[in-house]
């Protein structure tokens, strides 16, 4: 453990240093070759090395981090902040601009309401109801989140307001004025059953949020070793072509209200485009009164 923390902070030093000294092309070269997120042609085939997102260094990591992340959000300053445990500043302009992304789709859910109810799937511990109080300190909010067991748990814990749910059936059948799916569609197999099941529980917005996304290169599949975040494990997770994805939203009767693009990009080994991280405000197509 002590091996591997040293190892990447080694690294992180280097890559600072780099961004300094070295020629663009040499850096963003380096970057490709020792980046996280490595393409597999095979597919979605999970080996008896992939572990996933239930497991304990990931509650451990955002255990660790989450009194800096409430701390980051307390008063008055910027909201540059996240729940990624290498995130340590309220300062960052690109959480920043993903915070304040979110703050308006809140507008939008928001209006006209005293009370919004909302699903975040893939909550984690519960950051986005963090932001949400935050953000809208003066709108009561019925908050659920949906994720794997070991994040629950401590959810349970840590955001005592928010009801955790581990098993999708406690879900069937509800509605929420607001869905947030924030970088977790692309960590389902079947990404598109995910997907209607996210409609089924919006009642007026769906807000797919830092989705792992390419514009030319179809759609493929990556292993991610998060290792620098603290994260001991890999999982698999889907590049999803932008237009493939829109095709499917309009194919289930859903509309784009507005389309965001984050700061983060990633770089994964065999693939020669790099990713973009986007998001998209949907809501049901309503045909237009004849």
């Amino acid at each position: 453990m002590l091996r591997s923390r040293l190892a990447r902070r080694l690294a992180e030093v280097g890559f600072a240093i780099g961004d300094r000294v070295a020629p663009p092309f040499m850096f963003d070269c380096a970057r490709h070759l020792f980046s996280e997120w490595e393409r597999r042609p095979e597919g979605w085939v999970e080996g008896a090395g992939i572990k996933g997102w239930d497991e304990k260094s990931v509650a451990d990591a955002q255990a660790r981090h989450w009194p800096i992340l409430c701390r980051n959000v307390e008063g008055s300053g910027p909201l540059g902040v996240s729940h990624l445990p290498t995130h340590l500043s309220r300062y960052d302009p690109g959480d920043h601009n993903t915070v304040m992304s979110y703050a308006y789709v809140l507008a939008l859910a928001s209006h006209h309401r005293d009370r919004l109810a909302i699903l975040d799937w893939g909550g984690g511990l519960g950051h986005y109801y963090m932001y949400s109080r935050a953000l809208l300190p003066d709108v009561a909010l019925d908050f659920d989140c949906y994720d794997v067991p070991i994040l629950c748990n401590l959810g349970r814990t840590v955001s005592p307001e928010v009801t955790f749910h581990e098993d999708v059936a406690d879900l069937r059948e509800r509605t929420f004025d607001l869905v947030v799916s924030s970088s977790s569609l692309h960590y389902f197999r079947d990404w598109r059953a995910t997907l209607q099941r996210l409609i089924e529980a919006t009642g007026t917005f769906l807000y797919v949020a830092r989705l792992q996304t390419v514009l030319h290169e179809p759609t493929f599949v990556a292993l991610q070793r998060p290792h620098r975040s603290g994260y001991f494990t890999e999982y698999l997770s889907w590049f999803l072509n932008r237009e493939e994805f829109l095709d499917c939203v309009a194919s289930k009767g859903m509309e784009v209200i507005r389309e965001f693009v984050y700061a983060e990009q990633w770089r994964v080994r065999g693939c020669h485009e790099v990713g973009v991280s986007r998001g998209f405000l949907l809501r049901p197509n309503v045909p237009a009164a004849t």
